[in-house]
């Protein structure tokens, strides 16, 4: 049930923001933090206090220490004490929305913004009062982290405000958002939907242009066969809205030194998983055909890294099995040394206990679509 939205809660929320940051000042939490710092920051010139505030809400409120909670998870353990309510607030923080918004204006003593990312509108409330929002006129941009207060948002750590003019800055992070996290993007379940919509579409281009959604080319040809599929995607998008042309260009990235000096690299377009890149593949594509082949080190090796590397989807094991059941279930006996491993029985368990990482994803496309009005910020880019 949604938390019904009152000044009382907005204070009340505003007071267990500062009791927990407190909370995650204590000592322990110190390396931590300096790991978050080092793996988000990589040694570039000092952050400053601005960028280590957000930086420490984000560790406060969505990083995963050892334990596997966040801190704010520990700090409603630690105070038993806290209502239902405030528990549900609390524990609803770890769902924060961030990236650029545009300022639709003010609704009493809330902003009405657009996130510029997932395209949906949010009420923003603050706890220091709403003369914070004299800053934000109408057609400014800011760039701020949100913690849901009931049906409403919270603004959480401090925010950068943009003038109308400045547009450009915010579409330009927004563009980049959209690209680099599209789970930003996912928020908005029309979105989502068109996605996988995206998704569909680049594999069927996909399998006309290879003749199939798996095929097997050298290492070192990936980057040029898939650069001539990126110009047969651009001339049939060349006639579609510019919001598909634009999800299209994520598929564009840098490919893995395992993946380019690769003898054999299987390039599989799957309809959920979308376009994965497999390294040797034709070793243990050929070890499944012929257990055999096993006793030599080589395909060994690679067919037990599919198993164990967990970046390895079990899809890529799933297709190869499905050839030949009987045999798969003779390359995981000798891989496994279990004799009595069978794959139709065993096989899904087997592939949950070494890909428990893929299980616990919730399937997402690969392919993320951003706003018209992003589009064309890139296009006249």
């Amino acid at each position: 049930m949604p938390i019904t939205v009152d000044d009382d809660l907005l204070i009340r929320a505003g007071e267990l923001k500062q009791q927990l940051v407190a909370f995650s000042q204590q000592r322990r939490y110190d390396r931590a933090f300096d790991d978050v710092l080092a793996d988000q920051h990589h040694g570039r010139v000092a952050l400053d206090e601005h960028a280590l505030m957000i930086l420490w809400d984000y560790f406060v409120l969505e990083h995963r220490l050892r334990d596997g909670r966040t801190v704010v998870e520990q700090f409603v353990a630690a105070h038993p004490e806290l209502s239902g309510r405030e528990r549900q607030m609390l524990l609803g923080w770890r769902d924060v929305v961030q990236g650029p918004f545009e300022v639709q204006g003010r609704d009493g003593a809330a902003l009405v913004v657009v996130n510029l990312v997932d395209e949906l509108t949010y009420r923003v409330r603050s706890n220091m009062g709403p003369s914070v929002f004299r800053r934000t006129p109408r057609r400014s941009f800011m760039l701020a982290r949100l913690a849901a207060v009931g049906e409403e948002w919270m603004i959480s750590g401090p925010m950068n405000v943009w003038r109308p003019q400045e547009r450009d800055v915010a579409y330009q992070m927004a563009l980049e958002m959209s690209l680099r996290a599209p789970e930003a993007v996912y928020r908005n379940p029309e979105k989502l939907a068109q996605a996988w919509e995206l998704q569909r579409q680049d594999r069927d281009r996909f399998v006309r242009f290879f003749g199939g959604d798996l095929v097997v080319v050298a290492g070192d040809q990936v980057a040029d066969r898939m650069a001539d599929y990126h110009a047969f995607c651009r001339a049939e998008a060349s006639g579609a809205s510019s919001s598909t042309a634009a999800g299209d260009e994520t598929t564009m990235f840098e490919l893995p030194p395992d993946v380019v000096e690769a003898e054999t690299v299987a390039m599989i377009y799957d309809e959920v998983d979308g376009l994965g890149f497999y390294a040797e593949f034709a070793l243990v594509e050929a070890a499944f055909a012929d257990p055999d082949l096993l006793r030599r080190r080589r395909y060994r090796e690679h067919t037990l890294a599919y198993l164990q590397d967990d970046s390895v989807g079990p899809l890529v094991l799933r297709r190869l099995a499905a050839r030949d059941p009987e045999r798969a279930s003779v390359v995981f006996r000798r891989l496994l040394k279990k004799p009595r491993f069978d794959w139709t029985r065993d096989g899904e368990d087997l592939l949950r206990a070494h890909k428990p990482e893929h299980f616990r994803r919730v399937p997402r496309p690969r392919v993320s679509p951003v706003s018209e009005r992003l589009a064309a910020y890139a296009h006249r880019r």
